[in-house]
């Protein structure tokens, strides 16, 4: 009994920690950038997750059609945190560069939510866009996935999940310094190259939050687990420890026949879309990318 104390103690502990440093996230990365492009339109939306409703928001930009390409948007974050705010400049100045409207997608976190919670909320909400939500979002011309580090493992998941079941409707896919595999031991055979080990420490704290009673989550440096659809890759420099995988899935996928849009930023590092608003770099590279996925959606 005492030892089931302690260890109730220790959980409680830590989600309050969690907690904490959920909030400084979100008051460090959410509505700093005052520069963003005016919008004609953001919509909230009630989306249909695994296992409830899940918030969305759309955004078009203003010049922007009702009708524009529409790519669905995954936030990184670990699978821990960061939210729909802590994304929402990234997301806006995506759309306006790219002259497309952006649905930004919520899903469920870890620990409170272990692994595949996250990947069945990926899969529903796409599903549902796909379907159902069709008519309300005004889908008609190209369609593509995306997200950043842990929000581009999803956004990728998703799309090979439906990409039998949606042939074609899918377009393109848009993977910012992707989150590609949680397998610590891949992690650790290249601890010494360049930023790799402190990715190694970083996947060792997510898979201790999100994985639970044997679960894994698939690696995605395969074709068996991976769409061959078009995509923009985008890394950052030195300092993006998920770099070596995503050079591995650029090679997969121009290898499978696929157009392959690969951008290195090498003075930026992992993570810089959240940094609109203290870096000129970052802007420009947002301003780039969001072009490159917009061009190929048309």
């Amino acid at each position: 009994m005492k030892t089931a104390r302690l260890s109730a103690l220790a959980d409680s502990s830590h989600l309050w920690a969690l907690r904490r440093a959920r909030a400084a996230i979100h008051t460090a990365l959410s509505g700093h950038d005052r520069l963003l492009p005016e919008l004609a339109e953001l919509r909230r939306l009630q989306l249909p997750g695994a296992a409830g409703l899940l918030e969305g928001r759309l955004y078009r930009p203003i010049g922007v059609s009702a009708d524009a390409p529409l790519l669905l948007f995954f936030h990184g974050g670990g699978f821990i945190v960061s939210d729909l705010d802590t994304h929402e400049a990234l997301c806006i100045r995506l759309a306006d560069a790219g002259r497309m409207r952006v649905l930004s997608a919520q899903y469920r976190l870890a620990p409170e939510h272990r692994y595949p919670a996250q990947l069945d909320d990926a899969i529903a909400v796409t599903r549902w866009m796909l379907g159902e939500g069709a008519p309300v979002l005004d889908l008609g011309r190209g369609v593509a996935v995306g997200g950043d580090s842990a929000g581009a493992y999803l956004a990728a998941s998703a799309a090979a999940h439906l990409h039998a079941a949606f042939p074609g409707a899918i377009r393109a896919q848009l993977l910012l310094y992707p989150l590609l595999q949680l397998d610590g031991e891949v992690w650790a055979e290249s601890l010494f190259e360049e930023t790799r080990a402190v990715g190694w420490a970083v996947v060792q704290y997510i898979n201790a939050q999100l994985l639970g009673g044997g679960v894994t989550a698939p690696s995605l440096l395969s074709l068996s687990e991976i769409a061959p659809l078009d995509s923009v890759i985008v890394a950052g420099g030195r300092l993006d420890p998920c770099k070596a995988d995503a050079i591995v899935l650029a090679d997969l996928l121009r290898n499978a026949g696929r157009e392959v849009v690969w951008r290195d930023y090498p003075d930026l590092v992992h993570g810089f879309g959240n940094l609109t608003h203290v870096s000129e770099a970052a802007r420009r590279a947002v301003a780039e990318t969001g072009a490159l996925i917009g061009q190929i959606m048309t």
